[in-house]
């Protein structure tokens, strides 16, 4: 199993340049085909029950300018980063909402890279929860900075016995087998303790049967919030990539997010591989 296909979520600024640096070295790595995404949202436009309709026209063709602007700003970032490296890459712009446009677009991607904690999302730049709950697809998710690369490094795998945790496990194999050492970390209250080491047992043989070798750890559930006790052992063993099932539930027109998987997309300065 490998990527043949990855897809990444660009805008105009620093944290998309490091975020497309990263998409880069991961499809030199697999040799895998680079889309990059760019999609302007036109602001809601201001109402003037004064103005008529004349001035909400104008208002529009100058929203739809902005975010024109917008996504040529974001190519050019795109192909300057791109055409620096030998890789086959694509582009995609467009005017709507990042969020739908992401999600449509992952149907032509093994993995799709977004930024954590963008400030200009959900108008200007993909939610993570709208991507991760629709898109069908396993979702790498940067921080604005990174404390080392998700590829090459050790691997924390968060895991949970249940459908998002073995999907997310199963689409980070590629990951995992480049890894320098894994660890899979379970958390649990102390009357589950003989119940999770059989589970992680079976995931170890399966691992194994994939080339991989992993060490399993269960630790006892604490004061701590669970997403802080993942984060602490990640960094502890000086891991480079977390991979967890991503958690949540509809609600009216979006998404929310479960505690933990929350916690780590807001907190965490390591990549997180996380499947819904």
């Amino acid at each position: 199993m490998t990527y043949a296909s990855l897809l990444v979520a660009v805008e105009d600024g620093p944290e998309s340049d490091s975020r497309l640096e990263l998409a880069c070295d991961l499809a030199n790595t697999f040799g895998a085909h680079l889309t990059g995404l760019c999609t302007g949202s036109m602001a809601p436009p201001l109402y003037d029950p004064l103005g008529g309709g004349a001035m909400v026209g104008e208002l529009l063709t100058l929203y739809r300018d902005m975010a024109q602007a917008d996504v040529e700003r974001a190519r050019n970032r795109f192909s300057g980063i791109v055409r620096e490296r030998d890789i086959e890459a694509d582009w995609r712009g467009q005017i709507g909402y990042p969020g739908e446009a992401c999600t449509r677009a992952a149907r032509a991607a093994d993995l799709v890279v977004l930024g954590s904690r963008n400030p200009r999302g959900p108008y200007h730049a993909p939610d993570v929860a709208d991507v991760l709950m629709g898109c069908g697809r396993p979702v790498l998710v940067v921080p604005p900075v990174r404390v080392r690369n998700p590829v090459g490094e050790h691997a924390l795998v968060a895991w949970k016995d249940c459908r998002e945790a073995r999907l997310a496990l199963a689409a980070a194999l590629p990951l995992l087998r480049r890894a320098q050492g894994v660890t899979l970390h379970s958390i649990c209250s102390g009357d589950d303790a003989a119940v999770v080491e059989v589970e992680l047992a079976d995931v170890v043989h399966f691992l194994a049967r994939h080339g991989i070798s992993a060490e399993p750890l269960i630790a006892r559930r604490g004061e701590r919030p669970v997403g802080g006790q993942i984060l602490d052992e990640a960094l502890a063993r000086n891991a480079g990539l977390i991979v967890a099932g991503g958690y949540g539930h509809a609600r009216l027109r979006e998404w929310a997010l479960g505690g933990v998987t929350r916690d780590l997309i807001n907190d965490s300065p390591i990549c997180l591989c996380l499947a819904h």
